[in-house]
This record gives structure tokens, C-alpha cells and sequence, in this order.
């Protein structure tokens, strides 16, 4: 079976599809009969290999609102490659322009298109215009246009699902996204460790990990971390890692009692900040999945979100599910004051039986399987 995954989102700094990516190419070494491509867009164009998957780059210009992201914007190239590989299945990990080119390819070539839905380009952009989104009906119908000529949707979890029902796409599978659990619950971190971030012994960790961004809604969040400093100054530290335009704003937002870690890739280390932590937090409402509760929830934080999304699908505690940001700031203070009573033993088999990667890749094979076959 060859796979040829596409798709502009795949970044040195990180982001849920670079993971959802990387896992596949973790998973897909084992199997003799997989034969796996990657191809994105980078700097200049390259051939190198990670793992047994083969990585294509296309030169590609940088994004104009992020640094670290790039658009393919050469329909030739693009063709090119896809018709030298035959693949047997092309996976499109973005809305932008591949699906035209990959849609167009498809008949004259025989391979089945996959799109994976990662992001609710309605959600994004409702939150980055705060509510007054005169673009809605447009993108709903931007939506229809780029998932309705593919052979199958891959959401990642029931709440996509549902979103894509309602624009018009029924040919959906829901697949959810999964984490290496080995390397998630059997690392022994104390908390002691706490010194080497400058961080007192004593003190609630509030941790988030992501990007620092708008449709993060990361601005309501630092005002969140504002107001917990103001009612309870001496009680928690703000523990923030990731990267984003939105940076500087820690800095001017917050008088003291955080810390920020610029993005980690080395996964032992991200291990260490959540284990070192105590409660995991995000303000956002705009993610399909949410990989950093995942895992923070591996290694057994409760985790204190917006009901919104995926979220009821993803976290263990739903009663930690806020309905505004006063409700949030009211379970932060109430959970930091009940952190004995939290079953992490709990939360770690929740996440154990619902987002093993073994299972979820086995899932996701036998959906593309299951494509084929048709």
C-alpha cells in the first residue's frame, strides 16, 4: 500500500498535525508492505528520509500570518511528484489549493483521496473576528467544495464529525488522533525538579502547551492567569510552553509567577514540564482534537477547559468543563484547593483505552483498507 501524506502544516515548531504526522511515520516502520511519503512544503526543495517514510520538500513561500508555515503554490510540481510516486492513497492534511490539484489528478490516475479535517476553518475564524464573522457562509461553502469530491473524510473525533454533517459531508470516518502511552506513563519525573525552572516548591503549576496565538484564544487566557494572580497572589505559577505571535504579550500582561519555555520537540522534556505541573489549562475553542490534553492527561493532570469542541470527548473530568471564564477561574481555584482529590490513576486509563496510538493506527489502516476495497 503506498501513502502519500500532503500538507502545508508541517512545522519545525510544532502544531497537532506535525504530531499526528510523526506518530504515522513511528507506526508505518513497521509494516514491510506500507510504503510511506511525506510531502511538504520547507525552504528549498530536498529529498531525505525519517525512518523508513521518504520526505519530499517543495520551496515554498512562507505564510503571511505565521512564521512557521509555509503554502505550496507550484500545481506543476506538485502534480509531478504525485504522478512519479503512484501512490495508492494521497491524505490531504490542509484546505488550501492540494485538494484542487490532488482532486484533478485522481481519476486520471486511480488513487483515492483522503482528506483529514484537523482544523474548523469556521471556528478559527469566528474567533480571530470575535462573533462578527460576515464570512461564515462562505466558508461553509469553501468546506462542502474542498471535502465533497473526496473518497473519505478522517475526523478525529465525533464533535468534527457532526460539524462536517451539517455543512453537507456525510462520507466521514472519525479516527481519533493517539499518543505513545509507554513513553507517557512509564517516565518517573518528581517535583522536585521544579527548581530547575525557577519554580517554588510550594506553588499551584498551571500548564499550558501550544501556541501562543489568536485562535488559541490565548489573550483570554493570560487575562484568566491575571485574575487568579489577583485573587490568590502567593498561589500558583503560570507555566507556559510553546510559541506564537503573541509572546510578548506574557510579558506585558503578567506581573510575575510564570515562566515561559520556548517550543520543545524532545518529548522526555515536555514529559517533565507535565509531570512537574499540576493542573493543565486552555482557553481555546476552536481545536477538533486537542493532542497537549492528551497528553497531559497521560501523565495524570486533570484538565480545566472550555466546554467546547472535542473537549467532552477528550477529558475525564467533564465537571472541570467551563461554561465562560468566570466558571473557569472558579474550578482553577476550587480544583487547587482539592488536588488530593484527583484520581490520576483514573484519568491515565482513560486515556489508556481511548487514545493508545496502537489502536488508533490500526484504526486508521483499516479505514484506508476499507477505501481501497470499495
Amino acid at each position: 500500500m503506498k501513502i502519500l501524506d500532503i500538507t502545508h502544516f508541517y512545522s519545525n515548531r510544532g502544531g497537532g498535525i506535525k504530531t499526528y504526522i510523526n506518530n504515522k511515520i513511528n507506526y508505518f516502520s513497521k509494516f514491510e508492505d506500507i510504503q510511506h511519503t511525506l510531502l511538504i512544503p520547507s525552504e528549498e526543495d530536498s529529498v531525505y528520509y525519517k525512518e523508513k517514510t521518504k520526505v519530499i520538500t517543495l520551496k515554498s513561500p512562507q505564510l503571511l500570518f505565521s512564521k512557521n508555515y509555509r503554502l505550496i503554490v507550484n500545481p506543476v510540481k506538485l502534480a509531478k511528484i504525485i504522478e512519479e510516486i503512484e501512490p495508492d492513497i494521497v491524505e490531504i492534511g490542509s484546505p488550501f489549493l492540494i485538494p484542487s490539484v490532488v482532486n484533478y489528478l485522481k481519476e486520471k490516475k486511480g488513487f483515492k483521496v483522503l482528506g483529514f479535517f484537523h482544523s474548523d476553518l469556521e471556528k478559527v475564524s469566528n474567533n480571530l473576528l470575535k462573533g462578527k464573522n460576515l464570512i461564515r457562509p462562505l466558508i461553509r461553502k469553501y468546506v462542502y467544495k474542498t471535502y465533497v469530491e473526496m473518497d473519505l473524510v478522517i475526523a478525529p473525533s465525533l464533535y468534527a464529525k457532526k460539524y462536517l454533517n451539517t455543512v453537507g459531508i456525510y462520507n466521514v470516518e472519525v479516527v481519533p488522533h493517539g499518543i505513545n502511552l509507554d513513553v507517557f506513563m512509564n517516565s518517573q519525573v518528581n517535583k522536585s525538579l521544579r527548581y530547575q525552572y525557577a519554580i517554588e516548591e510550594d506553588k499551584i503549576v498551571l500548564i499550558y502547551v501550544g501556541r501562543f496565538s489568536p485562535d488559541k484564544n490565548f489573550p483570554q487566557l493570560l487575562k484568566i492567569f491575571k485574575t487568579l494572580n489577583f485573587l490568590r497572589p502567593k498561589k500558583f505559577h503560570f507555566l507556559l510552553v510553546g510559541d506564537g505571535v503573541l509572546k510578548e504579550e506574557i510579558y506585558d500582561q503578567l506581573d510575575g509567577n510564570f515562566t515561559v519555555i520556548d517550543y520543545v520537540e524532545d518529548r522526555q522534556e515536555i514529559i517533565k514540564l507535565y509531570k512537574i505541573s499540576d493542573i493543565f489549562v486552555t482557553a481555546s475553542k476552536t481545536d477538533t482534537f486537542g493532542f497537549s490534553l492528551i497528553e497531559a492527561q497521560a501523565c495524570g493532570l486533570p484538565v480545566v477547559a472550555y466546554n467546547e469542541n472535542a473537549f467532552p470527548e477528550v477529558c475525564y473530568y467533564k465537571d472541570l468543563l467551563c461554561k465562560d471564564s468566570l466558571d473557569f477561574i472558579h474550578k482553577v481555584i476550587n480544583l487547587s484547593e482539592n488536588l488530593e482529590k484527583v484520581e490520576a490513576d483514573k484519568i491515565q486509563r482513560f486515556v489508556k483505552e481511548n487514545f493508545d496510538i496502537n489502536k488508533t493506527m490500526e484504526k486508521l489502516i483499516t479505514v484506508y483498507k476499507k477505501v481501497l476495497n470499495h
